[in-house]
């Protein structure tokens, strides 16, 4: 047994015995345009077809909402159903036989215990709040009153309060639950043979993720303690604070019923409610932590534009830095908005208004003319030697950028700055793209702790998933070769290439809906984005591919080279040293072949 307790067999077998077009004709109208069918989505309101089934793929993929999956996907959603239950309804659609559920298989438990404590969070949740209501709750009652909050922002973000160390566990307790679950939920916490609320004594917000499960808590400590102020529920089989986005829930909300033009990114879970609470509703904040690549492609997911917004002191300044380099990465529209003051959205909004906080947002900065406005307040250009400190800063902001005309206008904007010629600075950017040749590339590279922005690997990564995409999609250009299988760092897409290649071997043909018997797609945003390729039909993508591979394969070549090069430093060993270094020249000779 694979997945949810049915073998990988027995449910490509069953996939390969209905047809999503037939199933969803049941539930939705479609109408065949080309090679797809159309329909107004089912799983948000709209006006116009967005909702995509691809017959020949056999997976369905909503442009409005995101929405994706194969037949037995689409099942769950429009049923409400489980995994299991959807299967059920499916092969009784094709008259096939229900094997017996392996209760023992460890993906299997896995889902029962996450069920398990979804339902636990969701009903600490409901008593957190109900707390409120109890007069013990003063001190919780006069900090929302401080902070301007009303009923209905409250009852929004479902804010709670936590009476005591042990009221919770006989809450739960009488509702059935063990206290060992409640602690693999996070909603207890245990030390030595004493078992307490997690959050005792403490403002509690739920953690609600894009399908409106509560999966932890973060809460304030409202008394004066040696201990933290803010507390988040520890990761578990449910909640990763690297993974997670407070108030993702109403984002996704948004984008189905209003549509959503950008995300604007704030600090902490307050100031996303304080601009609720005064009609800016699309703002979302990290848990505590930096920000991360998951909580960029979680973002992506819903939007294209983001507005980092973080408070306009020293340390929000920084932690702007930290975050352009991963937004860009993840291929988002950044731009920035600059807080005066040292003061934080929440402090902002209350005292100049929602207007003046709207044009706040609407005035904000690209990412790139941002970086340019924050090194001028870095160096003194008055002083030839951090001028040219602050050219070369810019100039490798600039270098990142990917069309010609882009760096263009930049170069033309640092002329303005520096009243350094155009031809000058062009000359010294092309000095720095030599200086960058020998840049190593790496898909999970972390955050540099300098102000500067390295975007290098960019390329790579779109280069990667072009040519992934245009394989599983079986593109007739795209060709598979063992050199790009060599050259791939990530792991998920070894795994599709190998998946793609054993298929032709077979004598088969490989299917885009498999992607979703292999991975859980959508809590797997890198898959995500190869099973909801976008291709550009105007672009000359054959061409495209053929330099995605070269692209693909020379950085591949060019991280070998440098751990050669390495070993050959370090090495004593006259032997080894020269078969090194034939290895060397001949890496060095492939990357000139290509």
């Amino acid at each position: 047994m694979d997945k949810f307790g049915f073998s990988n067999n027995w449910i490509s077998d069953l996939k390969g015995r209905v047809n999503i077009v037939s199933i969803a004709s049941k539930y939705i109208k479609l109408d065949r345009r080309g090679k797809l069918y159309w329909a107004r989505c089912p799983f948000h309101l709209e006006k116009t077809p967005s909702f995509a089934v691809n017959e020949m793929e056999q997976f369905f993929k909503c442009y409005g909402c995101g929405l994706s999956g194969d037949v037995i996907r689409f099942v769950e959603k429009i049923e409400s159903l489980d995994f299991y239950d959807a299967c059920k309804i499916l092969a009784d659609d094709c008259g096939m036989e229900l094997p017996a559920f392996e209760k023992s298989n460890v993906i299997a438990e896995n889902k029962k215990k996450k069920d398990t404590y979804l339902n636990i969070l969701r009903d600490s949740a409901k008593y957190y709040y109900k707390n409120l209501s109890n007069p013990s709750s003063k001190s919780a009652l006069d900090y929302i009153a401080k902070r301007h909050l009303d009923a209905r922002t409250v009852l929004d973000f479902g804010i709670g309060y936590s009476l005591g160390w042990n009221e919770i566990i006989s809450y739960l307790t009488g509702l059935g639950y063990s206290k060992e679950d409640m602690i693999g939920a996070g909603v207890v916490e245990q030390k030595g043979n004493n078992v307490y609320d997690a959050q005792a004594k403490r403002l509690v917000f739920p953690i609600i993720n894009s399908y409106n499960e509560v999966i932890g808590f973060s809460s304030r400590l409202l008394e004066n303690a040696d201990f933290a102020k803010y507390k988040n529920t520890g990761q578990t089989l449910v909640f990763d604070k690297s993974r997670t986005v407070y108030n993702i829930n109403n984002i996704k909300k948004i984008k189905n019923t209003e549509g959503l033009n950008e995300i604007i990114i704030v600090e902490g879970q307050m100031d996303v409610i304080s601009l609720h609470r005064s009609g800016v509703k699309n703002a979302v904040a990290c848990m505590g932590t930096a920000l991360t690549q998951y909580h960029a492609k979680e973002l992506k997911r819903f939007c294209d534009k983001v507005v980092v917004c973080f408070d306009g002191d020293g340390a929000g300044i920084k932690a702007t830095l930290r975050s352009l380099e991963i937004l860009v990465k993840a291929g988002l529209d950044v731009y920035v908005a600059n807080l005066p003051g040292g003061s934080d959205p929440d402090e902002y909004i209350l005292a100049n208004g929602k207007d003046s906080f709207d044009k706040l947002i609407k005035d904000a900065k690209y990412w790139v003319d941002y970086l340019l406005y924050y090194y001028s307040t870095k160096y003194n250009l008055d002083k030839s030697e951090e001028k040219s400190r602050y050219i070369a800063e810019c100039l490798a902001v600039i270098n990142t950028l990917e069309s010609e005309s882009e760096k263009d206008i930049y170069l033309a904007k640092l002329r303005d700055i520096t009243n350094i010629s155009i031809s000058v600075l062009k000359e010294d950017l092309r000095g720095a793209k030599l200086n960058s040749a020998t840049d190593v590339p790496d898909e999970e590279a972390k955050v540099q702790k300098s102000d500067s922005i390295n975007l290098k690997e960019n390329a790579y990564v779109k280069a990667v998933k072009f040519v992934i995409s245009a394989l599983i999609y079986k593109k007739p250009y795209a060709v598979l070769n063992d050199m790009i299988r060599e050259n791939i760092k990530n792991s998920d897409y070894v795994k599709i290439y190998d998946y793609i290649k054993d298929q032709y071997d077979s004598g088969n043909v490989p299917k885009v809906s498999s992607l979703f018997d292999m991975f859980e797609v959508e809590d797997n945003s890198d898959v995500y984005d190869i099973a909801n390729y976008e291709f550009n039909s105007l672009e000359d993508n054959e061409q495209y591919y053929k330099d995605c591979t070269n692209t693909l394969i020379s950085y591949g070549l060019l991280i070998r080279q440098e751990e050669v090069t390495n070993r050959l430093k370090e090495t004593k060993d006259n032997n080894e040293r020269m078969m090194l270094a034939k290895e060397l020249q001949d890496l060095i000779t492939k990357r000139k072949g290509l």
